[in-house]
């Protein structure tokens, strides 16, 4: 892949992080914000600690800023055409083989890398939840 082609990846990457996280910094209440920011510093660590469909399945049963984080990968891992609309993301995700189970996981991580920057950026005056 060219070096335009790399780019073009990365900027959609960013602009969808951008206009997710925007979206909750524009429209949550402040416990919201406190939430989501925190799982957004987090959820990368819980990736690599404990795989993907693990940590799916952890902030799918969480009714906090995680749930919105949880939305925002799936719909962007369909965009991608990574996974197949109307189904239940953590389902998805655990069935596929191998490989791609590390495709996913790897796109996961690298759209995660973009928000910590933008939820730094946008979120700037709100405080972690611990």
């Amino acid at each position: 892949m060219n070096e335009n082609g790399i780019r073009g990846i990365e900027q959609g990457r960013a602009k969808f992080a951008y206009d997710s996280v925007n979206e909750v910094a524009q429209n949550s209440n402040e416990d919201m914000k406190k939430k989501y920011k925190s799982g957004a510093k987090k959820l990368p660590v819980l990736i690599k600690t404990n795989g993907l469909g693990q940590t799916l399945a952890f902030i799918n049963k969480r009714d906090d800023g995680n749930t919105k984080l949880y939305d925002m990968i799936g719909k962007w891992l369909i965009h991608k055409q990574l996974i197949e609309a109307n189904q239940d993301l953590v389902d998805i995700v655990i069935d596929k083989p191998s490989n791609e189970y590390r495709r996913i996981t790897t796109e996961t991580l690298a759209l995660l890398n973009w928000v910590r920057r933008f939820v730094d950026s946008l979120m700037k005056g709100v405080e972690e939840d611990n």
